[in-house]
This record gives C-alpha cells, sequence and structure tokens, in this order.
C-alpha cells in the first residue's frame, strides 16, 4: 500500500459513525460538488471500461487533476474498471491500472478476473470487488479476500443480518449502496439487455430493458419489472452495527447538483445532527423524485414485495428531466423503439442476383453490407422489405429516427432471420456512427506487466470447431433420467442437484461423467447446503462447476475437482488463465460473445474451454417477490422480448421462451474442447436435440452475428 493511500485511510472516515461515504462522479463539476459536500471517497471513471459509459466521465489529461484534488480534500479516489473485458481490451485495461498507479489512485474497482491476474504487479493499489461481481453471501467475501480484494462492494439485495455475515470476514472490508437505483436482478447476473440488443450491462452498456411496459400474458401488465430506488439514511446506523466500512451513493450520470444535495443528506446524517430521521428520508427520497418511481430499502428487511412498478404518482413513460445531466437516463442506458429520438439515419436495400446490398448513413458516417439471399419457405412468414421500413419508422434505433428509405423491390420478401439479421446490422451501424469512442490511455507499461499480458498458443484440449455436433450435455437433475434414455453425450453438467440425491444421480448416469454445476447466486443460509453439496461431489469423485467466487472458495476447502462454468465466464485469454491458475480444470466461454471475440478468446486461450452453442440462459435473476399467477406466464415488450419466469432455489429466474442456437454456424477459428448443448427449460429436450439447424436455417444467434457493446 502507498503513502498516499496510508495517509487516506483515516480521512476517508471522517466525522460521525466512522464510515466512509463515497460519491458518484460522472464529470469535474459532479467530483467538485462531492468534494465540496464533503465526501469521504469519490468513484469515476476513464472514458473506456467502465460500467457507466453514457456518463462524461474523465479524459487522461483530467485524470490526475481529479484525483489531486480528492486528494487535497483529504478524501480517496477510485477508480472504475467494473466491466468484462474483451481480446483486444487487455492492454488498454493495463495502461488504466499503470496510469492509476502513476496518479496516485487509492483503489480500483474491478470484475474481470483478467484485472485480478495483474493485481500483484500493482502493489500500490487496492483492488475492490465490484458489485458487479455478485458478492452475495460470507463465502464470496472470503474468496475475494484470498483473491487479494481489500473491499467488496455487496450485492444490494442482502437483508442487514446477510450484510452482517459477510461483514464479519475478516481481512476485508464490506461496503454498500445506500441511495440510487436498483436493478431487477441481482447485481451483475442480468443478460436481458444484451439479449435483446447486443447492449451488456456488464460492459456498462445496459439499455434498461426493464424499465419499459410489459404485458402478460398478452394482457398490459405496466413496468412490473421496473424497481423502485434505493433510499437508506436512516438505517445507517444499522449498517454500521452490520459492520460495513463504505456507503456508496449510486449516480455517475448524475448533475453536479443532484450529488451536491445527496452527498449533503448523507453527511448530515452521518455527523449525527440533531435532524429527525423522518425529515432526512423526506429529503432523500426527494433526490428521486424525477424518476418518478418510489423509494424503499425494503431489502435491508428481507421483504421482496411490492418492489416494482409505476410509483409516486406519475404514468409511465411520463418524461422527468431534473437530476439527469443532459437528459441521459439515469440508468445508463439508450432504449431502442422507445422514447423521442436525437437524430435521423438514411437506409438503402438494394437487391442484386449476388445478394442484398444494404447501406446505412447516420451522422456522416456511411456503413455498407451485402447479405445473402435465403430461399423462402413460408411466404405467410416472410416479410417483404416495405414493412421492414415501416417497422423501422415506428421503431427509433438508438434514439435515431428512419428519415430515408430507398430499395429497388419493396415486395422481395425476406425470412424473419434475414430480417432480424438485417436490423442488427443496422443497430449496429447507427450505434458506431453516434458512439463516442474511449480515449486510448497513452502509458509506458513496465516490462513486468508487458510479459503478463503477452499471449500464448491455444490448449491442445481445444480442437473441436464450432459447428461439429455438441459433445456434452447441459440438464437440470430432474431432465436426467427421461433425456439419458434417449441421448448418450460424453458427459452432462447437472444444475439442482442435492447431495442426498447425489447417489440417485450417478446411478442413472450409468458411468456417464457428471459435472454438479454449484448455483450463480446464493446467500447466507444457503452456503450450509452448498457445503454438503460440494462434500458429497467430492465423496463420489464428481467434478463440481463453480459459478461464483464463493462456490469456488467452497470447492477449493473441499480439495473437489473444479471447472469454471457460466457464472465465472470469461470473454478473454488472461482472465482463462487466472482462472486455470486457481484450480479451475477448464473455463466457460461467456455467452454474450460475438463472433469476433469468439474468435480472438478461442487463439490465445490457455485452458481447456467449453462454449454453450444451445440455450435459454438466465436473463433475469431476481429476489424480487412475483405472484405464484406470475410464474411460468410470458413476458413481453415491445421489441418481441418473450420471458418466462419460474422458481430456484427462493428466487426467481427469467429466461427467453425461444433459444439461441449456434449448432449450424461453422467456424473453424472458433476452437474448443467442449460444445455444450443446454436443454435446462425445454419441454422436449430429446427433440431439440436431434433437430439440429441448417446453415439457413431461422433461428436466434444471440450475439454472434453483431457487435457485442
Amino acid at each position: 500500500m502507498n503513502a498516499m493511500t496510508t495517509s487516506m485511510e483515516s480521512s476517508g472516515r471522517r466525522a460521525g459513525l466512522g464510515l466512509e461515504l463515497l460519491a458518484p462522479a460522472g464529470d469535474w463539476t459532479a467530483l467538485e460538488a462531492a468534494l465540496e459536500a464533503g465526501a469521504g471517497a469519490v468513484y469515476f471513471g476513464l472514458t473506456a471500461l467502465n460500467a457507466r459509459r453514457r456518463a462524461k466521465n474523465f479524459h487522461q489529461e483530467e485524470f490526475g487533476r481529479a484525483v489531486e484534488a480528492v486528494h487535497a480534500h483529504q478524501a480517496r479516489a477510485y477508480l472504475t474498471l467494473n466491466i468484462d473485458l474483451s481480446e483486444r481490451e487487455l492492454g488498454q485495461a493495463a495502461r488504466s491500472l499503470e496510469f492509476a498507479r502513476q496518479c496516485h489512485v487509492d483503489a480500483v474497482l474491478v470484475r474481470d478476473p483478467a484485472l485480478l491476474a495483474l493485481r500483484h504487479l500493482f502493489p500500490e493499489l487496492e483492488f475492490h470487488f465490484s458489485t458487479q461481481t455478485c458478492m452475495a453471501n460470507s463465502a464470496d467475501v472470503a474468496a475475494a479476500g484470498s483473491l487479494g480484494a481489500a473491499r467488496a462492494v455487496l450485492a444490494r439485495e442482502m437483508s442487514l443480518d446477510e450484510i452482517s455475515a459477510a461483514s464479519a470476514v475478516e481481512g476485508v472490508e464490506t461496503e454498500v449502496f445506500v441511495q440510487g437505483a436498483l436493478c431487477f436482478s441481482v447485481s451483475g447476473t442480468c443478460l436481458l439487455s444484451s439479449w435483446v440488443g447486443g447492449r451488456s450491462g456488464n460492459r456498462g452498456a445496459c439499455t434498461s430493458p426493464c424499465r419499459v411496459p410489459w404485458t402478460v400474458d398478452g394482457q398490459p401488465a405496466g413496468t412490473p419489472l421496473s424497481m423502485r430506488d434505493l433510499a437508506a439514511v436512516h438505517r445507517l446506523a444499522e449498517l454500521k452495527q452490520a459492520g460495513v466500512a463504505g456507503m456508496k451513493i449510486e449516480g455517475r450520470l448524475k448533475n453536479a447538483a443532484w450529488v451536491r444535495q445527496a452527498v449533503g443528506i448523507y453527511r448530515r446524517a452521518l455527523a449525527g445532527e440533531s435532524i429527525d430521521p423522518d425529515a432526512l428520508l423526506q429529503q432523500a427520497e426527494q433526490l428521486g423524485g424525477y424518476t418518478g418511481r418510489g423509494m424503499t430499502s425494503a431489502y435491508l428487511d428481507a421483504q421482496r414485495e411490492e418492489l416494482t412498478g409505476v410509483a409516486g404518482g406519475r404514468e409511465a413513460g411520463e418524461k422527468a428531466e431534473e437530476g439527469k445531466e443532459d437528459g441521459r437516463k439515469e440508468d445508463g442506458g439508450t432504449e431502442v423503439g422507445h422514447g423521442a429520438a436525437e437524430a435521423t439515419y438514411d437506409l438503402s436495400i438494394t437487391i442484386g442476383p449476388q445478394g442484398i446490398g444494404c447501406r446505412c448513413e447516420c451522422e456522416g458516417r456511411t456503413t455498407e453490407w451485402t447479405m445473402p439471399k435465403t430461399v423462402v419457405h413460408r411466404a405467410h412468414k416472410a416479410v417483404p422489405i416495405e414493412n421492414i421500413f415501416l417497422r423501422l419508422s415506428m421503431e427509433p434505433i438508438q434514439g435515431c429516427e428512419l428519415r430515408q428509405t430507398s430499395t429497388n423491390d419493396p415486395t422481395f420478401l425476406m425470412v424473419p432471420r434475414a430480417v432480424n439479421a438485417l436490423i442488427e446490422r443496422v443497430s449496429a451501424a447507427v450505434r458506431q456512427s453516434r458512439k463516442a469512442p474511449g480515449e486510448t490511455v497513452r502509458v509506458e507499461l513496465p516490462a513486468t506487466v508487458q510479459e503478463a499480458l503477452e499471449k500464448g498458443h491455444p490448449h491442445e484440449t481445444n480442437r473441436r470447431k464450432l459447428g461439429d455436433p455438441p459433445n456434452r450435455l447441459r440438464l437440470h437433475a430432474g431432465q436426467l433420467a427421461t433425456v439419458l434414455r434417449h441421448v448418450r453425450p460424453e458427459a452432462v453438467i447437472v444444475e439442482g442437484a442435492k447431495a442426498d440425491a447425489l447417489d440417485r444421480l450417478v446411478e442413472t448416469a450409468d458411468g456417464l461423467p457428471l459435472v454438479v454445476a454449484l448455483p450463480q447466486v446464493f446467500f447466507e443460509n444457503d452456503i450450509p447446503a452448498v457445503r454438503r453439496l460440494v462434500q458429497a461431489c467430492k465423496t463420489a469423485r464428481l467434478t463440481v462447476e463453480a459459478n461464483s467466487w464463493g462456490g469456488w472458495r467452497l470447492a477449493c476447502e473441499a480439495g473437489v475437482r473444479i471447472e469454471g462454468g457460466p457464472g465465472l465466464a470469461v470473454l478473454n485469454s488472461l482472465a482463462a488463465r487466472f482462472l486455470r491458475d486457481m484450480g479451475m480444470r477448464s473455463v466457460t466461454l461467456s455467452v454474450e460473445a460475438d463472433r469476433r471475440q469468439l474468435e480472438e478468446l478461442t487463439a490465445h486461450c490457455p485452458s481447456p474451454c467449453s462454449l454453450v452453442v444451445f440455450g435459454r440462459p438466465p436473463l433475469l435473476t431476481t429476489r424480487v417477490g412475483l405472484t405464484e399467477n406470475d410464474l411460468g406466464k410470458v413476458f413481453a415488450d415491445r421489441r418481441g422480448a418473450k420471458l418466462v419466469p419460474h422458481k430456484e432455489r427462493g428466487l426467481t429466474v427469467f429466461g427467453p421462451m425461444e433459444p439461441f442456437d449456434l449448432r449450424g454456424s461453422r467456424n473453424e477459428r472458433i476452437r474448443v474442447q467442449h460444445l455444450v448443448m443446454d436443454l435446462i427449460g425445454s419441454e422436449e429436450p430429446v427433440a431439440e436435440w436431434r433437430n439440429v439447424p441448417g446453415p439457413n436455417w431461422d433461428v436466434f444467434r444471440f450475439n454472434y452475428d453483431r457487435e457485442l457493446a
């Protein structure tokens, strides 16, 4: 720890209850406001690689001055690098760490395991586990500590008792959010924005699709996935009693006036001024008034009912800009198909003998591409080009409206798969035209860091190509007997297994290798059951799949064989190397990855790896209480997303109705050890296993054909 960090440790927690008050800073004016109002720490990001990409953030030339300003106010400066990193971003991430070291940043918030692989090369920096790592229990926090983290930012869905248990772990501080937006999905587990448009919340590009109106079984249901906002100013003494070290205000998209007011309210509460707690809470609730959503601290009391929906007397969709900087959405995204457009684009489609020529012009940038023609077998499902234009004219993309269209054949029919691919290409073109590219940090890397970033050869076991038959199945324990009567893969990954039923599963497998998946999200009361399951796997000599850092920790303690699952998925080869070094015999590639990212990652992946080529991944995993009537119903939005919720270990998991399917995609540049077919959520798993798509089938391929933002 550097001298600057040591000198700031006590000053960062000045006043009152001895808790550090962390304030957001999306730009310079917000940073100044936070410091003037008495923040003990400020967290902010550079213009790239942070979970609030829509904030103005800080350019390299002003970042050092920002850190100096924070330290001049006897506060601490935290850099956010809390996203999944692609292979191409590893060098930029390393330069950001080196720049943070040179600027005397006190701590860096991280999510990607690649940054943990570099931690020992930057001993002057504290590493904090972001809430995006889903720190939901004491095992998670203990894992963070064993990996070198000084602090863990806890999941926002935890109760006071759970926070207390997590905060009791020695050697690791904990931090909690006390004001700001809440997510419907448990922290760090949402795939919905990525699923519907290729903009990942795990990469700072969430479009907040949970905030829009939904229907349930075709009936309007308002905004059942839109969370109330958090206000816990009246609970600070309880949080201190629970052992928390830091209190965090969410809001890097808020303007300076909002930040000043928020920090002031919480600073007065921490100072113990003789202010009526109800009055403080009323002031904190007014901070969220512009959203039209009610406020809550119910998670702290383990209450999970009535946390969603439009509240506060506003109608869905009503605009309120107070508190937002430049009219940006407070949740950090831009919606597709909702809200007023800020710009326009032109689109032309030309049908030629060799294919479909497309041209998109937006804000002075022209993008051209050619799509293959596909044979129309079912004309009643095909869409004429004139109808595609009509649809796009009614649905702004990335805040842009379609202005002019042209085509030489308005009645030319395109199959739904081709229509979806066209719209995704248009969306990518518009996004690229409007995207303000993140600044590249210019700094010389030490030789030791350069050596750590050197890319190696792919692991020798990664020989199976995309397009080869899947060799592994992912099943729920209840599906095992039925499916294995008809299907015999090389191995099966089993979810939902219980310790006392493990012998029966082994008997059902009849010699087929089983990998027992640990849950991606579990809370304090679940730890004994997870520990029993891990011990039973050791006794049965079965491999376990770790899907959280807490699960990895429990598996390590038991001395069982470990693989890395979708909950610890990797998007770069350095992360894969780190998980290998942490004892994981194989890793799972991120289900969000696009084609180019998969090619670049597998070209250098030093560990045996798995790629899920078919499935209905959990898009939302929530603690929010839903009624029994909602389970099994179809939730749909205006963009065509269709989700079905079901209960799983006390949580509600929303999976898509339709799967993604890469089995018909051939790519020899993507080579892995295992191609996994995930049949969880399938009503006809055997039929789906056998029904292999051809290269021109109308299937959804998730982000494979589009650029993951």
